[in-house]
């Protein structure tokens, strides 16, 4: 089963569209297991150190007022403890951080089977198109959080270096090759045209 060029660039397309969802997902993740360890870890400090105060605190080395000292010490640092867990749990950065993680696998998974298909069309186009576009929505429709508009912006930053890259490293045929980034720039042409007209 050989594809047209134009199933060739649908397939590209989706490839595409595959490899900006996969990457900032995977940013969006970054961001916010970043924004989890600024509480998650000085949780885990304070908590530690709230230990090692209890631990002496029954040692009879001390007086009784520097053990009522190191007793109100455990109180106050477990407090803060109980606080930043509280604070890290509402905000849901591990939740959001699992759930992007999560996303950018499936959109591998998903990349993985374009390319095979590229390089091995064994299955009806047309069929392959609908179930693609089908695992697509349903990850979207998992993923109940937007990802950071700086994820976005970042990606259009920097998409013209990373599908270059991906043209020089990757194995898959040349008609899909030279197009992964031709026709990314006429889209933004295309878009650039229509702001222009409205504009007018």
């Amino acid at each position: 089963m050989v594809h047209s060029d134009q199933q060739f660039g649908i397939l590209n397309k989706f490839y595409q569209r595959l490899q900006k969802e996969r990457f900032v997902n995977n940013q969006s993740s970054s961001y916010y297991s970043n924004l989890s360890n600024r509480f998650v870890i000085p949780g885990i400090v304070i908590t530690g150190l709230s230990s090692i105060v209890s631990f002496l605190s029954t040692s009879d080395m001390l007086e009784d007022d520097e053990k009522k000292g190191f007793g109100i010490t455990v109180g106050v640092l477990t407090s803060i403890a109980a606080i930043i867990q509280s604070m890290s749990a509402s905000f849901g950065f591990q939740l959001k951080k699992d759930a992007f993680a999560t996303c950018a696998d499936a959109y591998d998974s998903l990349i993985t089977r374009v390319e095979f298909e590229i390089c091995n069309p064994n299955e009806d186009f047309e069929t392959f198109s609908n179930t693609l576009e089908d695992d697509i929505l349903k990850i979207k429709s998992n993923c109940k959080y937007l990802p950071p508009l700086h994820v976005n912006e970042l990606w259009n930053e920097k998409k013209d270096m990373f599908m270059n890259k991906l043209r020089s490293e990757t194995h898959l045929p040349k008609i899909v090759v030279d197009n992964l980034t031709a026709e990314e720039s006429s889209t933004d042409e295309n878009s650039e045209q229509k702001i222009q007209i409205s504009d007018h």
